[in-house]
């Protein structure tokens, strides 16, 4: 069966999940990207800096403090998109109960 002009009918479902993987491999490539973008930020500055913590100071690579900064903004970031979620979830639940 075809649709006007003689196209074929499209399938909302088939374009959606097309849309998603686009979406899905741009993300992909973002996240390589700026991933690449980090170590080479990291590589180019890896000489020794003192950070002064509040009781102590140490002198460390300042490579190490890229480092753990980063993975410390990551961990950050998850925790408040698990929580979003978490209170969506929450509110749709408590719409449904009314």
């Amino acid at each position: 069966m075809s649709d006007v002009g003689g196209l074929p009918p499209v399938d909302p479902a088939a374009q959606a999940a097309k849309q998603r993987d686009t979406r899905d491999n741009v993300r992909i490539v973002v996240a390589i990207v700026l991933a690449v973008l980090l170590v080479a930020f990291v590589l180019a500055n890896s000489y020794t800096v003192t950070v002064h913590f509040i009781l102590f100071k140490s002198h460390v690579g300042l490579i190490w403090v890229l480092i753990v900064t980063a993975l410390l903004g990551a961990a950050v970031d998850r925790l408040l998109v698990w929580r979003s979620a978490k209170n969506k979830k929450a509110a749709a639940k408590a719409a449904q109960g009314d």
